[in-house]
């Protein structure tokens, strides 16, 4: 098991992936739901969509939250030095997400400070927030179907095994 700083660094982005993933996808759904809570609306087919959308994002999110309460570590050392491809992804992908995150919440700092909402600010926000979440959904079923798996590493598995004769 290595701990250099490739690991750490993989592990670090992974862990913010999984908190501003998660705490964006349930403000949005929040957002997006509120009126069919209120029963203003009735139209069932984008609030399928939405909470489905917050299933695909919830699902992989609770189960690297768990594996961090449960085994203290977001990702396991050894999975991420067997796969470096997928490690790789994964940082990457989560690394853009982070930093379009940031830049969305300084903005959103700059327009709420200002006395009066701009007129045209809807579209940039919507496509930024979707550049988010699509990075953010890619870094996820990266990490949790590729690299994480059943959580076994290759050589426990190998070790396990019976040799063919």
């Amino acid at each position: 098991m290595s701990w250099g700083p490739g690991n750490l660094i993989v592990r670090t982005n992974y862990l913010a992936t999984v908190v501003f993933a998660t705490s964006l996808v349930l403000l949005l759904a929040a957002t997006c739901l509120w009126d069919a809570l209120g029963g203003l609306t009735t139209n069932w087919v984008p609030i399928a969509t939405i909470l489905l959308l917050t299933v695909l994002y919830l699902l992989p999110g609770t189960r690297a939250l768990r594996r961090v309460f449960n085994q203290g570590t977001v990702l396991p050392p050894e999975l991420i030095n067997e796969r470096p491809v997928v490690a790789w992804v994964v940082t990457l992908a989560g690394g853009i997400g982070n930093l379009l995150f940031v830049l969305l919440m300084w903005a959103v700092i700059d327009i709420a400070a200002r006395p009066a909402l701009p007129d045209d600010i809807g579209g940039p926000m919507a496509f930024l927030t979707g550049l988010i979440m699509i990075s953010y959904l890619i870094a996820l079923l990266c990490a949790e179907l590729a690299l994480v798996g059943d959580g076994i590493s290759d050589a426990k598995r190998a070790a396990r095994s019976d040799p063919i004769s």
